[in-house]
């Protein structure tokens, strides 16, 4: 990726993967005009430089259950003080 940019590529496949995180290259790569190769290659991409993750989840919503995600950064040092104060 060349200064961190994505194209419209990229994206299209972001949103189709955001979409249905198990759609098939092949009907991914229909809808954006090109080949499942490039969608492929595309994909491997966002995975290693981007640091692109597909992960599946429940719907809370059918469990009668509110979700809350919480992403936390913290360096080594801090850890286990920022794991404490969370417990």
């Amino acid at each position: 990726m060349t200064g961190g940019m994505l194209d419209d590529l990229d994206r299209g496949l972001i949103h189709a993967l955001h979409l249905d995180g198990r759609a098939p290259f092949s009907r991914i790569a229909a809808v954006l005009g090109v080949s499942a190769q490039t969608i492929a290659r595309r994909y491997a991409r966002l995975r290693t430089e981007a640091s692109l993750r597909v992960v599946g989840l429940a719907d809370p919503h059918r469990a009668g259950r509110t979700q809350w995600l919480v992403r936390l950064t913290a360096t080594a040092r801090s850890a286990q003080d920022l794991a404490r104060a969370l417990v």
